[in-house]
């Protein structure tokens, strides 16, 4: 059993030229309830998630745990995994606040 409980990420805004469209202002988290912690998420997943405008998908940038109790903050759950990140990809750099996240770049519908 996997113990990473939280996920961070960016909000999915759909795709453009078969390209993710990202919402990168500000990255969220969410919890990862009990009974799905067995199915593997990792970055460059993409999840199901709650917000506030419904359930929205979501592109994985981090998986850990989070045990800092001080905190007590709650986070909306992850739903389900939608999708798997694919083995061939290229690379997509995401810039948020001086960070550079290394997230991989989704191809929808891919012709081989």
């Amino acid at each position: 059993m996997n113990n990473n409980n939280t996920v961070a990420g960016f909000h999915v805004l759909g795709t453009e030229n078969e390209n993710l469209k990202l919402n990168t202002n500000k990255m969220y988290h969410w919890h990862i309830p009990k009974r799905i912690r067995d199915t593997p998420i990792a970055q460059g997943d993409i999840v199901l998630v709650q917000t506030k405008r419904g359930n929205r998908p979501l592109l994985v940038v981090n998986v850990f745990r989070e045990e800092d109790k001080e905190k007590k903050q709650k986070y909306k759950r992850v739903i389900k995994l939608l999708e798997k990140e694919p083995e061939k990809n290229m690379f997509l750099k995401v810039k948020q606040s001086g960070h550079d996240y290394g997230i991989q770049k989704r191809l929808f519908n891919t012709k081989c």
